[in-house]
């Protein structure tokens, strides 16, 4: 690959690897094991000051008394997890994070067309993950998945795989998670307690939008 094609692959890598792992916190409860992984993330040479916020805030949430520290900390996390993404009760957080709650004009056809989608793509991670097909976590995973097929479109020099599939996710991202994240994000912000969770809503945010559209409320301190 030459100096601009080897820089468009690295943008797809790392591309993956940010969604994979967002993907990640939204999909599955913490575990010590996810709180481990997230100690090592490194931003300190995040040139983003709002992207290497949030990733500090991650980081040092994670930190900060494990893996050593009582249950509690875990505890809270599982807590914060529950609130943001379960919808346990419309008084205790933000309504779950799918696309189908937020949408203003309601699409009886969406799942459809969302496996339909996957199915084209050949994404199928989505059984696993046991999760509905409009739900923040599988969106990303989705996200991530195409992200790694087109880091591999460039290994294997077809461009024009890559484009097809670049194409793809700028087209799933403004249809599908531009049109209802920032209203369950605004939402989320006004209930997160833990800051490991506001670095991932708002780390989130960053990969998807402009920086300059996150809420004042991302920047007050979590417990």
């Amino acid at each position: 690959m030459d100096k601009a094609t080897t820089e468009i692959f690295e943008n797809a890598a790392n591309d993956a690897e940010i969604f994979s792992l967002l993907a990640t916190f939204y999909n599955y409860n913490p575990e010590r094991k996810i709180i481990e992984g997230a100690s090592n993330l490194n931003y300190e040479e995040i040139s983003d000051e709002d992207v290497r916020l949030a990733v500090a805030k991650i980081r040092n949430y994670a930190l900060s008394g494990f893996p050593h520290s009582s249950e509690e900390k875990l505890l809270n996390l599982k807590r914060d997890w529950t609130k943001l993404f379960r919808a346990v009760s419309p008084d205790y957080g933000p309504k779950a994070p799918y696309e189908e709650v937020y949408l203003a004009v309601k699409n009886s056809g969406l799942i459809k067309e969302l496996a339909a989608l996957y199915l084209d793509a050949d994404y199928t991670r989505y059984a696993e993950l046991n999760n509905r097909h409009d739900y923040i976590g599988i969106q990303l995973d989705f996200v991530a998945f195409l992200s790694f097929q087109r880091a591999n479109a460039l290994k294997e020099n077809n461009l024009k795989n890559y484009n097809k599939l670049t194409d793809l996710s700028h087209d799933f991202t403004v249809n599908h998670i531009a049109s209802w994240f920032p209203k369950f994000c605004n939402e989320a912000f006004k209930h997160v307690r833990t800051d490991f969770y506001r670095g991932v809503l708002g780390l989130t945010y960053l990969a998807l939008f402009d920086s300059s559209k996150l809420p004042s409320s991302y920047y007050e301190t979590g417990a």
